[in-house]
């Protein structure tokens, strides 16, 4: 099983003194969720505890930005982008954001691969400003893959020119060698769209050069959602969620949940945003101390499965910033 690796060191910071003070400065921010509000760009949101820490994950590794040396990420380390639609159908526009969640989940039931979690590709599309789109392309493309630690970004389309029909393409793109390889798919049809997906993801292990166990096989050949109506209700929750919308989030997983009983994934990130859903923007330093010092909620298991841990109910920091 691939581990996850750290950026490196700091070096392109102009003196110790100037990294010292950074480095409490991001610790700080990555405990209390300080710091999304005290850096100077992107779009803050509070929200469930998981995604102030993903921005804070993400904001830190923009701080040490230059210094980060992609050849050191295992070269299955994955991050994936919602996909472009185009389609005649505005309706059909939230699938790029749903495909991508389950594309990612379905990548994830490998052990072989390293999967970033979309927690943080919501925080770093957000610090882009790109929660309109969603959409990377080859020149944003390395620079996420650098930020959150993944050596190759997957991106595709959904191309739908009627209702009836409708196909989903994908590619691979190495952040380390700029190489881009395609990874076309069949076309379908919109009620079998979740095969489509199915068959992009074992396509995805196949150029990876990654052989499936049989159990890992069968995981991935299972369909969520056999509903569209669930399916399309699913991808809103998605974008609302990339959006820092996280009330209509909730009411859109809740929705899919009800549409059909066994769409797991829908209930489960629906209950995973229930009792600690925040505002959509504006937090300020104080709001976000409160909350990060004082968890209304115990720790919350994120999509890569691995658990966040819950701060102590009371903890005193002194931020200490010396300026040459």
């Amino acid at each position: 099983m691939l581990k996850r690796r750290g950026f490196g060191g700091a070096h392109g910071f102009r003196s110790s003194v100037q990294l010292t003070a950074v480095r409490r400065l991001v610790l700080t921010g990555a405990l209390l969720g300080l710091l999304p509000a005290c850096a100077p760009t992107g779009q803050s949101v509070r929200g469930p505890r998981p995604v102030r820490e993903a921005e804070a994950a993400v904001r830190a590794a923009l701080l040490v930005e230059s210094s980060i040396n992609p050849t050191t990420f295992p070269e299955a380390s994955i991050g994936v982008a919602p996909f472009q639609v185009v389609a005649q159908d505005t309706a059909l526009n939230v699938l790029g954001h749903g495909l991508a969640a389950l594309l990612m989940t379905d990548l994830a039931k490998s052990r072989q691969v390293q999967v970033v979690d979309r927690l943080r590709i919501d925080a770093f599309l957000r610090e882009q400003k790109l929660t309109a789109s969603g959409v990377i392309d080859s020149s944003s493309a390395p620079r996420m893959g650098r930020i959150l630690g993944a050596r190759q970004i997957i991106s595709g389309a959904v191309v739908a020119p009627t209702r009836g029909n409708i196909r989903l393409d994908g590619q691979i793109g190495d952040v380390v060698t700029g190489t881009i390889r395609a990874v076309p798919a069949s076309p379908t049809s919109l009620d079998a769209i979740l095969d489509a997906e199915k068959a992009l993801a074992f396509a995805i292990f196949d150029r990876l050069g990654v052989t499936l166990s049989p159990t890992e096989r069968t995981a991935i050949e299972q369909r969520p959602t056999r509903n569209l109506s669930a399916l399309l209700a699913y991808s809103r929750g998605v974008r609302a969620e990339l959006q820092g919308d996280f009330g209509t989030a909730q009411r859109e997983y809740r929705a899919a949940a009800r549409r059909d009983r066994g769409f797991t994934q829908a209930a489960d990130r629906g209950k995973q945003l229930g009792g600690d859903v925040g505002a959509t923007s504006g937090a300020g330093a104080t709001d976000l101390a409160l909350e990060g010092i004082s968890p209304r909620s115990p720790s919350t298991r994120t999509g890569t499965g691995v658990q966040d841990p819950s701060l102590p109910t009371k903890v005193s920091i002194i931020i200490i910033v010396n300026l040459p």
